[in-house]
Order: structure tokens, then sequence, then C-alpha cells
């Protein structure tokens, strides 16, 4: 593939990824991706044969792509429950910072695929399983350096985190809710509360918690 092939596909794929954040996986097709990206839609054909590669192909660049701006820069705070702050500091409303505008895709994709059977929703099965997996691996760590209980039930712990994750995404996107974020972050805060061992203080943590308390955005 030449340069100028390269260059052309990365930037069909960065205007996929936008298109596929306010339309759904659903709505992006050959015709309407060419339109976006000003080519003819047999150009587009060259780069991908069908709708169902460009919507398996969008999909793993946003894997790339969310890394890049959630994974990544979390990599750099210690391990544990910094390492953890940081990441989910990174992953609520990380979309809108990364300018995606419509919001996560795969959010949204874990609801319009729930009852499709087919590629695109293993696809998006083995994505957000790989993710829970990142988020059991931090949560294990910070109860192996003891920052969370050692009995802590870490599945559960991450079936709420996920909870919360999705709650802020309806509230956001769907009821447009101000609050979102403050609210998220209050709730994952609760959750961590009730993880921390006493012996490191709890109330001290929720000392720390009302004093980094995000503010509502106004």
């Amino acid at each position: 593939m030449t340069d100028i092939a390269i260059s052309t596909r990365q930037r069909i794929l960065r205007e996929g990824l936008a298109l596929m954040s306010q339309s759904g996986l659903s709505g992006v097709t050959l015709g309407v991706l060419a339109e976006q990206v000003g080519m003819s839609k047999s150009g587009l054909f060259a780069h991908f044969r069908s709708k169902e590669d460009v919507q398996l192909e969008l999909l793993s660049h946003m894997t790339e792509f969310a890394a890049e701006h959630v994974i990544r820069p979390a990599l750099t705070a210690p391990e544990g429950l910094p390492r953890l702050r940081a990441l989910v500091r990174n992953w609520f409303g990380w979309a809108q910072r990364a300018g995606l505008p419509g919001g996560c895709p795969v959010a949204a994709g874990l609801f319009e695929f729930d009852d499709v059977e087919g590629r695109i929703r293993d696809k998006i099965l083995k994505m957000e399983a790989a993710w829970r997996h990142t988020l059991v691996q931090l949560v294990g760590r910070a109860v192996e350096l003891g920052h969370l209980r050692r009995e802590l039930d870490v599945d559960q712990f991450v079936w709420e985190l996920c909870g919360i994750y999705l709650g802020h995404h309806a509230a956001h996107r769907f009821l447009r809710s101000s609050d979102a974020d403050a609210r998220a972050h209050t709730a994952f805060q609760a959750l961590l509360d009730r993880a921390i061992p006493s012996s490191t203080g709890r109330g001290a943590s929720q000392k720390s918690t009302r004093s980094r308390n995000p503010r509502r955005p106004t």
C-alpha cells in the first residue's frame, strides 16, 4: 500500500469514527461514509469491500484510539489505586475529550447490537470482554498491594464500575444532564469507599473526596 493510500485510509477511519459516534454502527454505510470523506463510493470500495468490513475496521481502529486516550496515559501513574483512579478519570467522558461528538461508540453498540447476531456483535463482545479484563487486572493489583480490601469481590467491583460508566453515558448523551460527570465520579468514590481497607482511613478517603469533588459543569 502506498503512502497516499495509507493516508487516505487513515482519513477514512478518522471520519468514520466520528460518524460512528453520532450515527451508530448501523449508520455507517459505504455511501454515507464516502459522502462524509468526500470520495466516490467506488473510491471507498477500493479500501473496504463491504459495509461490514468498514464497521469491523472502525471498531478495531477505535480500540487503538481509546487506548491512546484512556489506557496509556494512566500507565504513567503508580501501580494499584493511583493507576485505577487515573484510568477511571480518563475513561469517564473520554470520547468527547478525544473529539468524538456522539460519545463512546462501544457504549452505544452494547445496546444497538444486543440482539443482533453476527460478526459485529462478536467483535463488540470481544472488545468489551477485553476491557473488563483490563479493569479486573487493575483492581486485582490494587488488592494485591493492599490499597483495596483483601476479601474484595473484584468481579463485582468491576461490574458496578461498568454500570457507573454506562449510567454516565446515558445521563450525558440522552438526558443531557449537566451534572453527569460529577455524579459519576461521586458514584465511583462511593464504590471505592466500600472497598478501601478501614486501616487505611476510610474517613480520610471521604475527606479527600470532598476536597476533590468535581464541580458541576456550568
